[in-house]
């Protein structure tokens, strides 16, 4: 009798800890006038919801639901950017464990800035769209920006280049200031005197960075520094860091 009540109490745990984990995972996909509340909450301004579709079938395998919002400005209703609502399991396999809105909006404006901006350089780099959500589609997550060979002399210049970037994307769109834009700038830094095969791999992400507090044991947040000169010491000091591992594993 007695391990008929445990197993009963055990059952009842169980179902009042899925019912507790049910409520509070929110498995519903957002309206459109949801969405333009969110993005007004995000960067300040107004949002129109053109359309959606569902693109749950074409989007990443963790994915549970997504729906694709196109979405323009209403103060500048000829430019367009994507929002996604995903519902998507974590670890442990439960779906509707993340419910969450990804936008396009600044990093699409970030791109657009930059290849105004590198137009009249001569730097090399690749620009790409990643993570689609259909082939063939105008819808893409994330914007990769790579410099593939960075050296000494022309750092500067990189630094400057993503200096006037940052500077006028956050004059078009202030409300990014401390934001994921969902861009990602890969640097190759390379020295004259390393061999061909190595170089310095650098991630910047404008324009939220997160650095570690040994007070705290935490990643903190705090904003970017857009100056060309404050970009250029922060790439140095990763490059300095990357410097002192190859003299410990010599």
């Amino acid at each position: 009798m007695a391990g008929k009540i445990k197993a009963r109490i055990c059952f009842a745990s169980l179902i009042c800890a899925l019912a507790f984990l049910l409520n509070s995972c929110d498995f519903r996909l957002m309206s459109k006038r949801e969405v333009e509340e969110y993005l007004e909450r995000q960067y300040g301004q107004e949002f129109t919801v053109l359309s959606s579709e569902s693109v749950t079938d074409d989007y990443y395998d963790d994915a549970w639901k997504v729906r694709a919002y196109m979405v323009s400005p209403k103060d500048n209703p000829h430019t367009y950017f994507c929002a996604f609502n995903v519902i998507e399991g974590e670890s442990f396999g439960v779906f509707g464990f993340r419910n969450y809105l990804h936008d396009t909006y600044a990093g699409d404006i970030l791109g657009t800035v930059f290849l105004e901006q590198a137009a009249d350089t001569e730097l090399e780099y690749e620009l790409d769209y990643t993570y689609p959500v259909k082939s063939s589609s105008e819808y893409h997550s994330y914007l990769w920006i790579r410099f593939a060979s960075v050296f000494p002399e022309n750092l500067t210049e990189v630094c400057q280049l993503l200096s006037r970037t940052f500077t006028d994307t956050l004059e078009r769109v202030p409300g990014a200031q401390d934001k994921d834009t969902s861009t990602r700038i890969q640097i190759q830094y390379r020295e004259p005197d390393w061999p061909d095969e190595e170089f310095c791999l650098i991630w910047i992400e404008p324009f939220a960075l997160y650095e570690w507090n040994e007070a705290t044991s935490h990643y903190e947040l705090r904003a970017m520094d857009t100056d060309a000169e404050a970009i250029r010491e922060y790439i140095l000091d990763e490059v300095s860091e990357y410097k002192e591992r190859l003299q410990q594993t010599e």
